[in-house]
């Protein structure tokens, strides 16, 4: 079912990047953006050959480090922007991977089912959602969460983000998801924001 490292990497703001380890130590990398270095280490550590990387939606904060690897020979998916519940299949080596499209923070954003395991990028936090500002829609984030209540809720949730926790079940994060990013909250990721892509001037932004 794939051994789930989960790892700060600092980024946009207190970002996640997942390595999930199969058992022929042949792993999947998720979302790797921020520090490079934490990812390497990790990827040395235990001893594992990173054959797939997926990302869970195009927010440059979530595929910073997507040439970086890329260059390395490794295969990477990128979401397209499809209909809810949407489902592409993967199998690495006996670990099953299922991709769904779940539109809302982002047209293309999805989540991926590993095992018990249920990585949902910026969709769904431990206390929240991800704002739709940028790129989003409101009407489809809302579709999104009917549908994922339809899915396993002892699910071990992953989020994108360390907004209220770094990790929960797929029902306890769902219980949450009626919280809201504040004016307040948005006024700030707004600023954030245009420091970011003023940062990555020459890189894709927000």
């Amino acid at each position: 079912m794939g051994r789930v490292i989960q790892l700060q990497v600092g980024g946009f703001d207190k970002n996640f990047s997942y390595l999930v380890i199969g058992k022929t130590n042949e792993s999947i990398l998720i979302d790797p953006t921020g520090d490079a270095g934490i990812i390497e280490n990790a990827i040395k550590e235990n001893k594992t050959k990173v054959k797939l990387i997926l990302f869970t939606h195009s927010h440059p904060d979530h595929c910073e480090l997507a040439e970086h690897f890329s260059s390395q020979g490794i295969e990477i998916f990128f979401p397209k922007n499809e209909d809810l519940g949407k489902i592409t299949s993967f199998d690495l080596n006996g670990m099953k991977i299922e991709c769904i499209a779940t539109p809302g923070h982002t047209k293309d954003s999805v989540v991926y089912i590993i095992g018990k395991n249920i990585f949902t990028g910026d969709t769904l936090f431990v206390r929240g959602v991800g704002t739709t500002a940028y790129g989003g829609d409101d009407f489809l984030l809302e579709k999104t969460l009917a549908f994922l209540f339809e899915l396993d809720p002892t699910l071990a949730l992953w989020p994108g983000h360390n907004y209220g926790g770094i990790s929960s079940t797929l029902k306890e994060a769902l219980n949450n998801s009626h919280i809201r990013p504040s004016k307040k909250t948005h006024e700030l990721i707004k600023k954030m924001v245009e420091e970011y892509n003023l940062k990555h001037s020459t890189k894709k932004k927000f």
